[in-house]
């Protein structure tokens, strides 16, 4: 699956719009996923006037990643995710989008503060129940992700005119244009396949040509980044509170709109009588934290344990640390201690003994992971020759014919040759290429051998015309891409681009 993404990364176009961006599934691969230096600013990269903010690439870098598990039937793994360079295109189609608004700027476009306010109100992840947008929603989900309103309505102004920049690439489709594009899209091919498999159980490891491939690739084996602490644990104590005290607590006006149920409905004081016997525990515990913390600072207290994360550690507040120097103490946060599945909340205290950066791998410590790179380029080179040698005579199934969106006949090709995914990928691969003799790689141990034995080339009328709006649709994207693409080139070279990583 992982190869087949590879490929469908490469051939295919795949837009993720974010004019309103989607919370539901931010938590994927968790805020700070990536820190990217955070640097001087904490800013991913800058791009002429225009800076890549941490929060936007992780909004991006959690959007492009729903996309790939989604195809993956929820299966990407992180270390995947790291193959297929997810982070990379995050940054790069950033990178894009920067591009695109330091020249929407020059042109005079921009966003109003109404403007920002409508994409607000249609957004459904802002909305409640009878459809209505909800600030406390909106704030609140906010919030949650570690994003302020000025950073949130930032991104989406940037949007509106990188949106309002994009009706100058509309071109009308023209009939001889839509001829041409129709007798590609509907052009189909009798073929005659046959399957060609490699074992990599029989490759041995040449230790040169494995450190060699190391040393071309040593640059994608890193250390983690992590962290060296010190830590202190103050627990919150549940005191009897009174009734009195602790609906004084829930009407407050800080509280009022806290507890909420997962429809947006305010629980009332009863069902959230839990929480806010927490929460006020926690507010009577404050004061001791901070002296607690002072007397830390002052060295009149020892740390209760030292401990070390990496960047995957989520729960830990790695923002603030990123920011930290060696040495500096954080202030409270609240935090919830558990051990031998017993529960306490309470504050957390750490101190910052030490960054370690991330640094390359040396040979040693990159081994295990470049042996299954190194597997797969030799069983790939291994599968090229054998399917070369084989073309010139193989005898295989012949396929009635198909275009480029046929659907497997179970019938004649079975699930051992290629699933519903890799059919489909072996037909984006014939149909965009001239050959008519040839093969297709679908992983690193099968490649489909084919044979174009008849072909047709013009559209029934009937197909034509129930597709011509999406062939519309296509063609101006296609030109509008085409354009877009040699403007970036040209913008690439006016706008400096600078990134921290």
């Amino acid at each position: 699956m992982l190869t087949w993404m590879q490929h469908h990364k490469k051939y295919l176009v795949v837009t993720i719009w974010i004019s309103v961006i989607a919370f539901v599934g931010a938590g994927v691969v968790g805020w700070g996923a990536y820190d990217y230096n955070q640097n001087r600013n904490s800013s991913v990269a800058i791009v002429g006037n225009e800076k890549i903010s941490f929060v936007e690439f992780n909004l991006r870098y959690n959007q492009i990643y729903g996309y790939y598990n989604q195809i993956s039937n929820g299966a990407l793994s992180e270390e995947n995710a790291e193959k297929l360079g997810l982070k990379d295109i995050a940054l790069n189609s950033l990178i894009e989008d920067k591009l695109l608004l330091n020249f929407a700027k020059n042109l005079g476009l921009w966003a109003n503060e109404n403007e920002v306010i409508q994409e607000l109100s249609a957004a459904e992840e802002f909305q409640n129940v009878n459809g209505i947008f909800d600030k406390n929603i909106y704030y609140a989900i906010l919030k949650q992700n570690n994003i302020l309103s000025k950073n949130y309505e930032q991104i989406l102004g940037d949007r509106i005119i990188l949106n309002k920049l994009n009706k100058i690439f509309e071109f009308p489709a023209k009939e001889n244009e839509l001829q041409m594009l129709a007798a590609s899209y509907f052009m189909q091919d009798a073929l005659e396949i046959a399957k060609i498999t490699f074992d990599k159980k029989d490759l041995a490891v040449d230790e040169n040509a494995l450190k060699q491939l190391w040393e071309a690739h040593k640059n994608d084996f890193k250390t983690q980044k992590s962290y060296e602490l010190s830590s202190y644990f103050i627990e919150a104590k549940k005191s009897n509170f009174s009734q009195d005290e602790l609906r004084a607590f829930y009407q407050n006006e800080n509280n009022k709109f806290k507890y909420k149920a997962q429809d947006g409905k305010i629980l009332d004081f009863e069902l959230a009588k839990e929480m806010i016997i927490k929460d006020l525990s926690l507010e009577k515990t404050k004061n001791l934290a901070n002296e607690k913390f002072v007397a830390l600072r002052n060295q009149k207290d020892d740390f209760q344990k030292d401990f070390n994360i990496s960047e995957e550690d989520q729960n830990y507040p790695l923002e603030l640390l990123a920011k930290a120097k060696n040495k500096d103490i954080l202030k409270p946060i609240i935090w919830q201690k558990c051990e031998n599945k017993i529960c306490k909340d309470g504050f957390i205290i750490l101190r910052l003994n030490q960054t370690n950066p991330v640094r390359v791998k040396n040979f040693e410590e990159a081994r295990a992971e470049v042996l299954p790179m190194y597997y797969s380029e030799v069983a790939q080179k291994a599968l090229e020759e054998k399917a070369q040698k084989a073309l010139p005579t193989f005898k295989g199934i012949e396929l009635e014919f198909v275009d480029r969106n046929s659907i497997k006949d179970a019938k004649k090709v079975s699930d051992e040759i290629l699933n519903n995914a890799e059919f489909s990928f072996f037909l984006s691969q014939v149909f965009n290429t001239d050959q008519n003799s040839s093969y297709v790689l679908i992983n690193d141990s099968k490649a489909i051998l084919y044979r174009i034995k008849k072909q047709k080339l013009n559209p029934n009328k009937q197909d034509f015309n129930q597709y011509q709006t999406m062939l519309e649709s296509s063609l101006k994207t296609l030109k509008s891409s085409e354009i877009k693409q040699e403007l970036l080139e040209e913008l690439k070279k006016t706008y400096k681009i600078k990134i921290y990583h």
